[in-house]
C-alpha cells in the first residue's frame, strides 16, 4: 500500500495486525479454528510473501489447511495484493497443557512444502468479516531474556531452562516440559536481503548512490536510452537538453536518473545535483506557501534550492498535471535551469506530447529536446537482469530457474525482482535448493494464461455485488448506490480491459469518455481516503480474477 514502512517486519506486523483482526471477526470460524491463530508471531516481509513463525507442525498444518481459505483472503485484503505465507517452526521449551491438547488432533501431514497455495474461491467475502477497524494495535513480539553467564541457579532461586526461561520449582500442578523431538531453537534464522537492489539515498542530492550505469543492464529496448543519458551525464550532450526520458512503469527510468546524476558527480564532485520526483516537489512548494508570514522568504529558499543546480533530475512529471500553481512555478524554474545552460532530465509514463494538464508552451519546451523511450526487455536482456540481481545478491541461482522466470514474466523488471525474491525466500524458509521445480511451484499462481476480462462480465459482477441489475449499472438511474455501483464499474472496467475511455462509455449505455474519466478520478482517489471504497474494488477485483480463471 502507498502509505507502508520499507521495514520487512514493520510491515509484516503491520499486515499481520490487520488480518488477524478480520480472521477473528470471520463468523464462518469456530472457536478452535481462532485458537491455531495464539502464538503466530509475524517476522517479514519478502515481496508477496509473509513469513509467519509458529509454535509447532499442528499448527503449521492447520493453517495451510482448515484455515487457507480465510487466511489467504485476510492477508489478500490486508496488503491490498495477493500475499502469500509462508511458515517458520520456532517452538517454545515450555508447552501448556492447553497447547498439548491443542496439539493433539493434529491434521494429517502435508508435503514439506510450506508456501501455501493460493485459493480463496470459498474464501469470506469483505461482507462476511464485517467492517471492523483494520489498524489494531498489535502486541510487541515477544522476546526471550538473555542466557545469563553462570545459570548455575541457587536453591532460594528461581531455576531457568536453557532458553533463559524461568519456573517456579516444585510445583506439582505443572508437568514437567517434554523435550522437543526437533530442536530448531539453535538453528539460524535465515537472513533474506532480497533480490530488490538496495536504495542508498543520499541526503543532499536524494540520488540513489546503489543506481548507476554499472548495475544498468542494456539491451535493444534500452540501449539508445541509455547511451544518451550516459552522454548527458558525461557533459557531452548539451544538444539533449533537456533530456525526457519515458516508457511504462518498472522499465529503468528511475534507474537512469540516478546513473545521470551519479556519474555527473563521478566526473565534477563540484557539481549541485538534485534528483526529485514530482511529489516532492509539489510538496516543497506547498510548504514553501504555508506560512503566510514567512511564505516570501520559504519561496526564497525553494527557488534558490532548485534554480541554483547543475543538474536536475525529475521523475514521474505526468503527476503535474493539472496543478496549475506548481507547474507555474516548474515553468520558471525550468526556464532559469535552460537558459543558464544547466542540464534537465525528466522521466514520465507518456511522451510529452501525451503528457495531460500540461500547457502547450511546457510541452514544447520538453519536445525542443530529446525524447527517448525505454521498452520492456527482450528474453535474453531479461535473463541478462536476472543474473545481475543474483549476483547482486550473492546468490547461486541455476540458468534454468532464471530461464524460467524469464520467459514467464515479460512486461517490466520489477515483475522480474519480485518472482526471484519469491522463489529465493520459500527456498531458504524450507531449506530446499533453488531449482526449477521448486520455482514452478512456487510461482504456479502467476503462471495461469492472462485471459482479458470482458465489460460486460465487470458489469454483471459489480451489479450483483452491489444487489442490482445489469440494466441498473447501464442505465440512466442516478440513485446514490447506483452512481456508485457504475463508478466502480467503470474504474474496473479502465483497469482490467484494454479498451478507450471512448468504448468503455459505450458499454455503459452510450456516455461520454468524460464521464469515465470522471469516475476513474473519482474511484481513485477515494480508495486512498475511504476503507470501504478500497475493500470494494479489492473485493471485486478478486472476484472477476477468480470468474476469469474458471471460479465459481
Amino acid at each position: 500500500m502507498a502509505d507502508m514502512s520499507h521495514d520487512p517486519t514493520a510491515q509484516a506486523t503491520r499486515i499481520w495486525g490487520d488480518a488477524l483482526a478480520l480472521l477473528k471477526h470471520n463468523s464462518s470460524l469456530t472457536a478452535r479454528d481462532k485458537g491455531w491463530l495464539e502464538g503466530v508471531v509475524p517476522e517479514a516481509v519478502f515481496g508477496t510473501t509473509i513469513v509467519l513463525c509458529v509454535n509447532n507442525m499442528a499448527t503449521q498444518q492447520a493453517m495451510q489447511n482448515e484455515l487457507n481459505d480465510a487466511l489467504l483472503q485476510a492477508l489478500n485484503i490486508a496488503s491490498g495484493i495477493a500475499m502469500f505465507p509462508a511458515f517458520k517452526i520456532v517452538p517454545r521449551t515450555e508447552t501448556t497443557p492447553q497447547e498439548t491438547e491443542a496439539a493433539t488432533p493434529a491434521p494429517k501431514p502435508r508435503p514439506t512444502y510450506t508456501q501455501s497455495q493460493f485459493d480463496i474461491r470459498n474464501a469470506p467475502t469483505v461482507a462476511d468479516l464485517g467492517q471492523e477497524s483494520y489498524r489494531p494495535v498489535m502486541p510487541p513480539m515477544p522476546q526471550r531474556p538473555p542466557v545469563p553467564s553462570n545459570p548455575a541457579p541457587q536453591r532460594s532461586q528461581r531455576r531457568s531452562d536453557s532458553t533463559g526461561r524461568s519456573a517456579q520449582p516444585n510445583v506439582a500442578a505443572t508437568p514437567k516440559p517434554k523435550p522437543q523431538p526437533l530442536q530448531q531453537t539453535t538453528m539460524p534464522t535465515p537472513q533474506f536481503t532480497g533480490n530488490r537492489q538496495q536504495v542508498a539515498r543520499d541526503p543532499e542530492t536524494h540520488l540513489n548512490k546503489n543506481a548507476t550505469f554499472d548495475t544498468f543492464v542494456p539491451g535493444d529496448s534500452n540501449r539508445f536510452a541509455r547511451t544518451v543519458a550516459l552522454a548527458v551525464a558525461e557533459g557531452s550532450g548539451r544538444d539533449f537538453n533537456p533530456l525526457c526520458i519515458y516508457g511504462g512503469s518498472g522499465l529503468g527510468k528511475t534507474h537512469l536518473l540516478n546513473a545521470i546524476g551519479n556519474y555527473a558527480l563521478v566526473k565534477d564532485p563540484t557539481l549541485k545535483v538534485r534528483y526529485v520526483t514530482s511529489e516532492e516537489f509539489t510538496n516543497e512548494f506547498i510548504e514553501a506557501l504555508q506560512n503566510p508570514n514567512q511564505s516570501q522568504g520559504q519561496i526564497a529558499e525553494f527557488n534558490r534550492r532548485y534554480r541554483e543546480v547543475d543538474v536536475l533530475l525529475i521523475d514521474d512529471i505526468q503527476f503535474l498535471g493539472g496543478k496549475d500553481a506548481t507547474l507555474e512555478q516548474f515553468f520558471h524554474t525550468f526556464n532559469t535551469l535552460y537558459q543558464a545552460n544547466k542540464r534537465i532530465v525528466i522521466a514520465s509514463d507518456v511522451p510529452p506530447k501525451n503528457l495531460k494538464g500540461f500547457e502547450a508552451r511546457l510541452i514544447s519546451r520538453f519536445e525542443s529536446g530529446l525524447p527517448v523511450d525505454v521498452k520492456p526487455p527482450d528474453l535474453e536482456t531479461r535473463i541478462a537482469i536476472l543474473r545481475m540481481m543474483s549476483s547482486m545478491n550473492h546468490s547461486n541461482i541455476p540458468n534454468d530457474v532464471l530461464d524460467l522466470i524469464a520467459e514467464r514474466f515479460t512486461e517490466n523488471i520489477r515483475e522480474l525482482e519480485g518472482a526471484l525474491t519469491r522463489v529465493t525466500a520459500v527456498a531458504s524458509l524450507s531449506s530446499q535448493p533453488v531449482t526449477r521445480t521448486l520455482a514452478e511451484q512456487t510461482l504456479q499462481d502467476f503462471f495461469t494464461t492472462d485471459i482479458e476480462i470482458k465489460p460486460t462480465d465487470i458489469i454483471s459482477q459489480v451489479a450483483k455485488y452491489f444487489h442490482l441489475t445489469f440494466d441498473d449499472l447501464v442505465g440512466k438511474g442516478r440513485t446514490k448506490n447506483v452512481s456508485l455501483a457504475r463508478q466502480v464499474a467503470m474504474y474496473l472496467s479502465r483497469e482490467m480491459t484494454s479498451m478507450s475511455l471512448v468504448a468503455i462509455g459505450e458499454v455503459f449505455g452510450g456516455r461520454d469518455h468524460t464521464t469515465v474519466m470522471h469516475a476513474y478520478a473519482r474511484i481513485s482517489g477515494e480508495m486512498q481516503q475511504k476503507q470501504e471504497i478500497y475493500n470494494y474494488v479489492m473485493e471485486l477485483t478478486l472476484r472477476l480474477k477468480q470468474h476469469s480463471s474458471g471460479g465459481k
